[in-house]
């Protein structure tokens, strides 16, 4: 008789247990705290993630940079040569670093969404690449 009241016992507390993790899986097994959990441990798999995942847009970045900040330096130089101040480079370097990373990292994120004007569809770089 003891035999079958632990067997009893046994099945009911499996059943429940059962019930439990079925009502509470999303908690138990959440496979995107998994994930941050695993990144944040070991932060340089989030930087190799990264490079792997971003590495054409981080090459648009540095080669985007070079020539955005060769034609606002030209406008520098020409800025230089009629306004003579001691700070116009050092100013006009603060401008150029600005706009070259604001402007690359907008072509890199944004739009958003799709936008087609004519036959030209316009998408942040990485997000083009998203299903990749």
């Amino acid at each position: 008789k003891d035999g079958w009241v632990q067997q009893k016992l046994a099945h009911k507390f499996l059943r429940d247990l059962t019930v439990d993790v079925q009502d509470n899986i999303g908690t138990i097994c959440n496979l995107r705290n998994c994930v941050v959990n695993m990144m944040m441990s070991d932060r340089s798999l989030l930087g190799k993630l990264f490079k792997i995942s971003g590495r054409d847009e981080l090459i648009f970045l540095v080669d985007s940079g070079l020539w955005f900040g060769f034609i606002l330096g030209m406008i520098q130089l020409a800025v230089s040569l009629y306004w003579d101040n001691p700070w116009s480079l050092s100013i006009g370097g603060l401008i150029v670093g600005l706009a070259t990373n604001w402007l690359a990292l907008k072509w890199i994120f944004e739009p958003v969404n799709p936008l087609k004007i004519g036959p030209i569809v316009l998408q942040g770089l990485f997000l083009r690449r998203q299903k990749e």
